[in-house]
């Protein structure tokens, strides 16, 4: 097959890709890390038989001028983001996509966004490295003898043991996990390894699946009764402000809120009335009603929270995840067998 390769490709699955692509092109994003534009796309395209993308758009334009294109292999979760899946319905053109690729990324930024918000390491780091307040301090307790003791800091009232300490251990704790697809079960596993009890919103998970790491619960229940709440789901019509206000307000005060999905599922005004009241002791944020985040937003002068500008999804190993994920995906249709992740199954 004449191949197009637009997306980041690990070439150590080089041999594999060759083992059905007779003629391959690298271009686009993947290698020069930026989108190639329409015109250039439709031409690169010509002739070709299988293209394996990722950032570029695949508009309809692109499809329906594309007429030797065969198969369209999209290294996203989300193949919609990019394809024009409609469009390669239409053309019986099978989209096929690489889930879970990144569903290890998003997780350990997750409970790395947890323990930096729950544990104030993100905000003492910062008050040591930008800021005099916590240090060249004089305490009550380091004068005369006690000065050159190392052993601790201060046990001054004002001291960050006093200060900034005294949070809490996840061990014991309730971790609400919203959304049990391939990133909701990683972070729910890592959660679990913490030695954390489980409770799942998923309207779609099977009991019986969910049984075998915690409990499968409503909505208000686990808001309710959680300590950590994490949420990872798509923005579909029914998830779209899911997180209101009514819910966030039954969330313990000691609880923290974690989002590494989508900003569209979550009242993010209910939110930071909470956060800046104390509703709630915390949160930790990928994603923004509006990125990149406007310069003076008010999220950005909250202390309790810790923000991370769209990272969660991005490691350098996911370029392997989705490389062999897509190529698996493609040798099934070849074989004539169906693949597991497949936008539009009606085409085959």
């Amino acid at each position: 097959m004449k191949t197009l390769v637009t997306a980041r490709f690990d070439h150590n699955y080089l041999n594999e890709l060759k083992s059905f692509a007779t003629e391959i092109d690298f271009d686009g994003y993947g290698v020069h890390g930026v989108k190639m534009e329409t015109d250039d796309l439709i031409k690169a395209l010509e002739g070709k038989e299988l293209l394996i993308t990722e950032f570029e758009d695949i508009s309809r334009e692109v499809i329906e001028k594309s007429d030797s294109l065969k198969i369209i292999a999209c290294c996203r979760n989300e193949p919609f983001a990019s394809v024009d899946v409609e469009a390669a319905t239409e053309k019986g053109i099978p989209v096929v996509f690489a889930k879970g690729r990144n569903a290890i990324a998003v997780a350990e930024h997750t409970i790395a966004l947890l323990m930096c918000v729950s544990k104030n390491i993100a905000l003492t780091d910062h008050l040591l490295k930008y800021t005099d307040e916590l240090t060249g301090q004089t305490y009550s307790d380091k004068k005369g003898e006690r000065k050159n003791v190392v052993s601790e800091w201060s046990m001054d009232p004002n001291a960050p043991f006093a200060v900034y300490g005294g949070k809490p251990e996840m061990y014991g704790k309730t971790f609400g996990q919203i959304g049990l697809g391939s990133i909701g079960l990683e972070i729910a596993k890592r959660a679990l390894c913490l030695g954390m009890k489980l409770l799942v919103y998923d309207p779609y998970a099977k009991k019986e699946f969910v049984e075998q790491y915690g409990k499968l619960v409503d909505l208000e229940t686990l808001m309710r009764e959680s300590d950590f709440v994490s949420i990872s789901c798509n923005v579909t019509p029914e998830t779209k402000g899911m997180i209101s206000r009514e819910m966030i307000n039954l969330m313990k005060p000691t609880a923290y809120f974690i989002n590494t999905a989508r900003a569209a599922v979550v009242d993010y005004d209910a939110l930071y009335d909470a956060l800046a009241n104390n509703r709630i002791a915390g949160a930790g944020l990928d994603v923004f009603p509006v990125e990149p985040i406007p310069k003076g937003d008010r999220f950005l002068k909250l202390k309790n929270t810790v923000l991370t500008p769209h990272l969660a999804g991005s490691s350098k190993d996911i370029i392997g995840h989705q490389t062999e994920i897509v190529l698996n995906q493609i040798k099934k249709i070849l074989a004539g067998e169906k693949p597991e992740y497949i936008s539009n199954p009606q085409v085959l």
